[in-house]
């Protein structure tokens, strides 16, 4: 098992990737935990949800195009020019923004999100051309590896906090960037292959029509949008006011490393022994989130607390390697970008909503209400997606066997069909 999960890091192109990233998300997780402290530090809770909902909502708006980008261009190309953008608005942070206008670090902000649009898509959808014939322990591996580097991230930037302030934070973050963007210029990989040039419309169709010819897909995609505007995003920015308001914000860094951890595990577990099911382990396994609304509602100590935000990290990872390993096999390299890219926009179309709304109607209806709907909506979108066919084995349904033959030979056929698509 141990053997299997490290044999991607036998290939040159995907380790190169692999480091440049590893780094990179350590500052992320500085840049999360010293973004969260400089903005409540000089504004309100509020001011948070907008900033942290700038973010999002500009990575909604550029997912598709990033996506068709990345079904055009060379994808270490555009994750290049994702990393500039990105490290030029941290930047900005450093110098001072968080604590000026509302305005400049919310546009800044939104620039971090626009960068991570054009980043995304073309990450997963550069993974198989690194690592063909290895996209579960290829996937597991990047999750754990950035889970681990989100764990060390908000430990130092927690750190950093005490010592010197955020500012050092952001700017060690800049520096992360600057490694990826080394990292990445090594790669050499191909343009996708296009079998005939077509107008930028005719592509967004493609990637659309990809996804609903795909029920389970779009049922899934769907389940994510409703999750994220209900349940995630108002967990994301209700833990840190919920920790303020108990004087314990000095654990929030704790808290983003015990998710990170929780996710690493998570999908190290799936990595190296992909579930027969995964579909059903994915998408049950974000039901376990439910565990961390019942500990913000009670006010429940900081270990259980901490416990259960590992549960949702643990959760997150699950379903995380499993979706994308499944997307990556299931749909053609040259529509890849676009669906992933769809797969954003649909999914994350709302989270600002909820990112900006979440303290809002906290402080209308009290932070208690907010966790309930929250749990209500969760229990709801975790069962409901289940019965729909090719859910459960994250595929496409296998088809009926034909009822008027006993011919073994096209039962296995039809069956081996689906253990296929599960195993790498």
């Amino acid at each position: 098992m141990k053997t299997e999960i490290f044999r991607p890091l036998t290939l040159p192109a995907f380790r190169r990737v692999w480091i440049g990233q590893a780094l990179s998300t350590v500052g992320d997780g500085m840049f999360v935990a010293a973004l969260a402290a400089a903005v409540l530090e000089d504004q309100s809770s509020s001011d948070l949800g907008l900033v942290l909902g700038a973010e999002s909502l500009a990575l909604v708006v550029v997912a598709l195009g990033g996506g068709l980008l990345a079904d055009r261009v060379r994808r270490s190309r555009l994750m290049i020019a994702s990393d500039v953008l990105r490290l030029l608005c941290v930047v900005g942070f450093a110098l001072g923004a968080a604590s000026g206008p509302l305005l400049l670090a919310t546009v800044l902000a939104a620039g971090m999100g626009f960068g991570s649009g054009l980043f995304r898509p073309a990450h997963r959808a550069l993974l198989p051309t690194l690592a063909p014939g290895l996209l579960p322990q290829a996937n597991a591996l990047l999750s754990a590896t950035s889970r681990v580097a989100m764990i060390v991230g908000p430990a130092l930037g927690g750190l950093l906090l005490v010592v010197s302030g955020a500012r050092t934070a952001f700017w060690i973050d800049v520096a992360t960037f600057a490694a990826s963007i080394v990292a990445l210029l090594g790669i050499q990989d191909p343009r996708p292959q296009r079998k005939e040039r077509t107008s930028v419309l005719a592509d967004a169709r493609d990637g659309f029509r990809a996804v609903l010819d795909r029920p389970w897909v779009a049922v899934i995609i769907g389940q994510g949008t409703l999750q994220l505007i209900l349940v995630m995003a108002p967990m994301l920015v209700l833990l840190p006011i919920h920790l303020s308001a108990q004087g314990q914000m000095a654990h929030y860094g704790l808290m983003l490393g015990l998710q990170a951890a929780g996710s690493a595990i998570g999908g190290l577990a799936v990595g190296a022994r992909p579930p027969s099911r995964p579909g059903t382990v994915g998408v049950l396994g974000l039901g376990l989130g439910a565990v961390q609304l019942v500990c913000m509602m009670t006010g429940a100590p900081i270990p259980l607390l901490g416990f259960s935000v590992l549960l949702t990290g643990l959760g997150y990872g699950l379903f995380g390697v499993l979706w994308a390993s499944a997307l990556q096999r299931s749909i053609p390299d040259e529509l890849l970008g676009r669906v992933f890219a769809v797969e954003m926009l649909g999914t994350y179309a709302l989270e600002p909503v909820g990112l900006a709304l979440a303290p809002l109607a906290a402080d209308l209806l009290g932070l208690e209400a907010v966790l309930a709907v929250a749990l209500v909506a969760l229990a709801v979108t975790t069962v409901v997606p289940l019965f729909v066919p090719g859910v459960r084995a994250f595929a496409d349904p296998a088809p009926a066997a034909p009822t008027e033959t006993k011919d073994s030979g096209d039962s296995e056929q039809s069956g081996p069909r689906a253990g296929a698509t599960l195993s790498s």
